[in-house]
This record gives structure tokens, sequence and C-alpha cells, in this order.
């Protein structure tokens, strides 16, 4: 989803009725006419942003930032999720806009309310899987996201840091239902950093005093919590513990540690079963990566074949090449799956998606869209198990 941002770039990509409003309803750069410019010529209209302040700049660049972060397919998804669960069914209105910018800088001028919920949906589902923490709770609680809860959450992450990293005075928690997802977005504050930038014509080495990002994901029917935040093992432990404690009123016994989330042995042999039903979009499912550990040792193999002319060619490989040593003292802790879907009804083209799951709870899909189908199979087949 990153990207280079500059002005320039965005006003290219954005319709110029949509600036011309965007800066009347600032009160800026009125006088001038952008409604016999081209729509890629946009050198007058960046001329005329030059004759801004910085201060006004700066203000703008940081909507323009967000609208651009939000201009690709899964800022779009969080959008349309985030109108859902207000009742609105938006994906018809999109489709009427041209380009993902379009869209994007619409949902900003007419309905904001849904943009700082698609901005934190969007940021999460741009997170690799293999970042993301996960444990199981032993029931299935409700998360309690009344203000009082917040708050004292919020309190808590702000006690915790603050006494063990001597950072996180100040703490401010988001949260928002998604589907059957819970989101916890909690902000506290960081170390001061020196920043060095321009004030006008002065300039200045102000202290700062920036956030840093902790999610929090929630699934009620999977009894499961998902935890992104840079930190230690430990740290990351006791993190989760506030949040199940504050939450979902589970104490340190009430949720587990995965150990070993996903179970690699289904696909020790040949034609393993992918169990998914007809209307998941689903149309195969093919191993093309193993990552091989020889029991005892540090010695690892990587295999990698395509699949794409025999289903098990990843298989014949192995055979071929670790002939020589026995199937029992061999560990699957990597495989590399490719997953097509039916073609699609317009353009006939077909979609697929590869990604990996390294023993013992990394997996490199996200929890949107297509992905969460494809982890729903994997639940379905054994793979990634179903808490109990």
């Amino acid at each position: 989803m990153a990207r280079n941002y500059s002005p320039k770039s965005f006003f290219r990509h954005v319709p110029n009725a949509m600036l011309k409003r965007y800066f009347s309803q600032r009160d800026v750069l009125e006088e001038h006419d952008f409604s016999g410019i081209s729509e890629t010529k946009i050198e007058p209209i960046y001329k005329a942003w030059l004759t801004l302040s910085n201060d006004q700049q700066g203000e703008m660049e940081r909507d323009f930032r967000e609208i651009d972060a939000l201009a690709c397919e899964g800022g779009i998804k969080a959008i349309i999720d985030e109108a859902e669960w207000h009742g609105e069914a938006l994906a018809g209105i999109l489709s009427e806009h041209v380009g993902f910018h379009e869209k994007a800088f619409w949902v900003f001028l007419e309905r904001n309310k849904y943009w700082p919920a698609a901005s934190a949906f969007c940021r999460a589902d741009s997170i690799n899987g293999s970042q993301w923490n996960e444990c199981r709770t032993l029931t299935n609680a409700p998360a309690q996201t009344d203000d009082e809860t917040i708050r004292d959450l919020e309190k808590k992450l702000s006690h915790y840091f603050h006494s063990k990293e001597g950072r996180g005075r100040n703490c401010l928690v988001d949260c928002y239902r998604r589907g059957k997802l819970d989101y916890f977005f909690a902000y506290p504050e960081d170390y001061a950093l020196a920043s060095i930038e321009w004030e006008g014509t002065t300039f200045k080495r102000p202290a700062r005093h920036p956030a840093f990002e902790i999610i929090f994901v929630y699934s009620q029917d999977e009894r499961k919590i998902s935890l992104y935040m840079k930190g230690d093992r430990e740290t990351k432990k006791e993190v989760r513990a506030l949040f199940a404690d504050t939450i979902l009123g589970l104490e340190l016994g009430e949720f587990i540690e995965n150990d070993r989330v996903y179970d690699l042995t289904p696909l020790e042999d040949r034609n393993p079963l992918f169990r998914f039903s007809p209307d998941s979009g689903i149309q195969s499912v093919a191993i093309k990566k193993f990552r091989l550990a020889i029991n005892g040792t540090k010695e690892r193999i990587t295999l990698e074949a395509d699949p794409k002319r025999d289903q098990n060619a990843i298989y014949i490989l192995r055979d071929k090449l670790c002939k020589n040593i026995p199937a029992s003292q061999m560990t699957i802790t990597q495989v590399g799956f490719s997953v097509t879907f039916t073609p699609d009804a317009k353009t006939g083209r077909y979609r697929s998606r590869s990604f990996d799951i390294s023993w013992p709870n990394s997996c490199s899909l996200r929890y949107d869209g297509k992905d969460a189908i494809i982890r729903k199979m994997l639940i379905d087949s054994g793979i990634e198990p179903q808490a109990r």
C-alpha cells in the first residue's frame, strides 16, 4: 500500500472539481478557475497551491496523504466495511466514480464520518500476517466497548509503559466493530524526539511526543486475540493480559499462548484434502514450497516447485531430492500455498493468492476479503485449529 506521495502526483490523480470543492470549503484559492484545466495538466493548480502559506499547505497535505493512503483496493474495502456497519451500502455509489483516488476523495468529502475507522482498518490490513501474535481464550466472552472500559484500558496501558519503560504518559484507545471482529487501536505516548523542521523562515529543533501504535483484534466466534505491536515476547504477553483482563474480564489462566497454532502434518502426504464450499469462490489449492527441518540437527531444506502442471510437483521434488532421508526424520516447518479463485464474471480473469505458513504460529494472510475466505478453508481443513 505504501507509495511515494507528492502534491503534483496527487493532483494528477484526483478530479479538478473535487479539488476545487475541497479548496472552497477551506476558503482558499477561490479566485482561481480550475474548470477549464485539463485533468492531466495540473501545473496551474500546483502553482496556485504554492502561493498558500506553510501552515495551510501542512494541514491540507495531512488530508491528501490520508486520501492517498486509502486510494487502493484495500482502502476502498475498508470504507465499504465501515459504511456497512453504519447501515449504508456504499459499494453501488462508489462504483459510479472512476479510479481509487476519486472514490476515496468522494468519501472524504461526503462521508467523512467513516474516515477514522476506515483509515485504521486499512492500516491494520496492510500489516504482514507474520507480525501478528495470537492467543486463544478459553471462553467466548463478549468484548466490553463502553466508554468507561475503554478509558480504563487507556489508564492501564499508560501506567504499564510509563512504569516499565518511562514512556506512555498519555494514551488514547479507539475501538471499532468490523463484521464479527472488534478492533482496538491504542496510541500510547512514545519517547520525545528532537524534530528538525522549518516554521516559516525559522529553523527549529522542537521536541515532539509521537505515539506508537498497538492493535488488538478480537474474534468472539473464534475465541482469539490477535495483537500487533513492536516489542519482546514478554512485553507482548503482559500487554495482551491487560487487554484480556480489561476488555474481556479474563484472568491470565483463561487465555492461552498459541505455541502451535498451525498443524502442518496433514500436508505431509500427497493429495492433501483441502475443504472449502462451492460458494467460497476457491477453485483450487496447491502447495508450491516446503521448508523441511532435519530432526535433531540445525539443517533446513527449502524446496520450491511449480504446481501449475502437476499439483503434486512439490512432493515429487521432495521424494527425489530427499530420498535418502527417512520421512520420520523430516518435519515441515514452512509451507507456501497458492490458492486460485474462479474467474471474474466480467473480465474472465483468474485471481490467485500466494501466502506462507510457518510453524508454529506465523501466517502471511490478512483478515479481510479473500484472505478471510482462505483462513476459513485452513480451519475447515484442520490446518488452523478451531478454538474449542
